[in-house]
């Protein structure tokens, strides 16, 4: 049935390269989108695609033209109007003619505010808020230069030196740092400038600010074990930067709020951000009780090593580790350790030895030192209220045929990710490059768990507590990458949050460059929901720029797809081999 399948996939993919041969003439444009563009920067692009045997010519300058139609050139323009007529032209000499206009404005440097008035503030954190004593807010503001300005509770803002400001006076920043006498910031905040003269001007923030006191702070649970952490409440098109997961039933205590995020006290000087939606909330009529841990216990069974240690509840954990040697870092906030702590050592067979560290109040680690040199994965998990860590060995035998591989491929059905200037998508492409892993996988032996064999919408929470709950050996995730410069950016990458997942991302990436693409990079700490799990190891896999005409013209290409596909598991093999030494 997977034959069928991909036998009727290549000819999908085959027909986005041979239709325009058979087409009449015709010239489509991708980049830009429209025909007239007011832009800012001199750096622009155009793109597209027309039949495979036409010419193409840009202001009468000859446009080279890929085997499949596609064009891409980059364009650096002067300040004002820009056209560009773009004219594809057939064997028989008839044409077809498109005109694009850019209007280059560069941004204007800064310039100081000339009449009285504030131009613009910002605070940060941004958005509405729930302070509590201690946090901090900051201001910058441009108005009118040598002006008194001033905000909560008729707190200065300074104005800084003009040669500190790119040459241009009237810039003003200041702090606030909320406390006990705060309870009764409840709304916007009012920044004041005033004049020479004796001028007042107000202005009100966008966004509410309120105070939360002592005893209006609160504690909820983490409702199940998808549940995680992150550095801030804001981040890039990936979300904010995941701390680590946590387990269900986790008793957090909230500190303030931040648009959809709650702020999370772990201890004293240390805080997180966490969804709204993942916290059940209640009030709880008794203060936490102290964790003091008293023992641990390091013990073995026949698949995993662990460490427990007893705690008097689920406080919440951040993990990390390090490589070269092996080591997993487990940080638990609200527990102090005992002096003197013993443990209980049984036979382990990856974890060689366990410190404690009590690095600060409220602020106790684990660091458990490994035989081999990178971890092969492990879980973080509470029992009642002990809370253990259960460490993977390197499997008895590292060939491929002893070994449960999953495999994602990026995207599907409704979530069509990048498009190239064929109209080939993501989501198709990426599929059939898993399906060739896969089968080349499982001509080696291997058992190989899958996201979807088909064009359909997996969402990628789903995907994740797929492979956390069916455990696989390893990981990855195949997908094609996209820019929106389609001339020089291009090539082949692979990417990893964890250290211990760096060799794969490597062997891998290092393989793929053997296919002759560019290289992009091996990528580490980066914020992918498949990179995040500590129980395996994992790589993302981006083959190649879906948006780059040379990139787009090979993976079009049924045999390429093949070989990208035996560079991946060759990789693989390298990795595996490596681990064995």
């Amino acid at each position: 049935m997977i034959k069928r399948f991909l036998k009727g996939l290549a000819v999908i993919i085959l027909c986005w390269v041979q239709q325009p041969a058979t087409a009449q003439l015709f010239l489509h444009l991708n980049q830009p989108v429209r025909e007239q563009n007011n832009v800012s920067s001199a750096t622009q692009f155009i793109a597209g695609r027309t039949c495979n045997s036409c010419h193409l010519y840009i202001n009468n300058d000859s446009t080279y033209v890929y085997p499949t139609g596609v064009f891409a050139v980059k364009k650096i323009l002067t300040v004002g109007r820009n056209a560009f007529t773009i004219t594809a032209a057939d064997a028989l000499g008839k044409t077809y003619t498109k005109q694009v206009v850019y209007y280059y404005r560069p941004l204007p440097p800064p310039v100081a505010t000339p009449v009285f008035r504030m131009d613009y503030f910002t605070i940060t954190p941004q958005g509405n808020l729930q302070l509590v004593e201690g946090d901090t807010l900051r201001i910058k503001m441009k108005a009118f230069p040598g002006c008194k300005a001033t905000w909560i509770n008729n707190t200065p803002l300074h104005e800084l030196p003009a040669a500190a400001a790119q040459g241009v006076p009237g810039f003003y920043e200041g702090q606030y740092v909320i406390t006990a006498a705060d309870t009764l910031l409840n709304g916007r905040i009012k920044v004041t400038l005033q004049n020479s003269n004796g001028q007042t001007l107000v202005k009100e923030s966008s966004s509410y600010y309120s105070y939360m006191r002592n005893e209006g702070l609160f504690t909820g649970s983490t409702i199940d074990n998808m549940t995680y952490l992150t550095s801030s409440p804001h981040g890039d098109r990936l979300g904010p930067e995941k701390l680590g997961y946590l387990d269900q039933g986790v008793i957090l205590q909230i500190a303030g709020r931040e648009g959809d995020y709650y702020k999370v006290r772990l201890a004293a000087g240390h805080t997180a951000y966490i969804p709204e939606p993942l916290v059940d909330t209640a009030s709880l009529a008794a203060p936490l009780p102290i964790s003091i841990i008293s023992q641990a216990k390091v013990w073995a069974d026949e698949d995993y090593d662990y460490v427990s240690i007893p705690l008097a509840a689920r406080l919440p954990y951040i993990s990390t580790q390090e490589v070269q040697p092996g080591k997993i870092m487990v940080t638990v906030y609200g527990a102090y350790a005992e002096e003197g702590l013993q443990t209980q050592l049984a036979s382990t067979r990856e974890i060689q030895q366990v410190a404690w560290q009590q690095l600060e109040p409220e602020v106790f680690r684990m660091v458990i030192n490994l035989r081999h040199a990178f971890p092969w994965g492990y879980q973080v998990y509470y029992t009642g209220d002990t809370l253990n860590v259960k460490v993977k060995r390197t499997p008895a035998s590292l060939q491929l045929k002893d070994l449960t591989i999953g495999l994602d491929a990026g995207h599907g059905g409704s979530n069509v990710g990048a498009r190239g200037n064929t109209g080939a998508y993501e989501k198709e492409l990426s599929l059939s490059i898993a399906l060739l892993v896969k089968a080349a996988l499982e001509k080696e032996g291997a058992t190989v768990i899958t996201t979807r064999v088909r064009d359909q919408f997996v969402a990628n929470d789903e995907r994740l507590s797929s492979f956390r709950r069916l455990n696989p050996d390893l990981l990855l995730s195949i997908h094609l990458n996209a820019s929106v410069n389609p001339v020089d950016i291009k090539g082949t990458a692979t990417y990893y949050k964890h250290p211990f997942c760096e060799p794969l991302a490597r062997f891998i990436y290092n393989r793929m460059l053997e296919t002759g693409l560019s290289g992009f990079g091996c990528n580490g700490n980066f914020n992918f929901i498949l990179n995040n799990p500590t129980e395996f190891p994992d790589a993302l896999i981006e083959t190649l720029f879906l948006s780059n005409p040379e990139d787009e013209m090979k993976v079009l290409d049924p045999a390429f797809r093949q070989l990208m596909a035996g560079k991946i598991v060759q990789g693989l093999k390298d990795y595996l081999q490596a681990a064995g030494q």
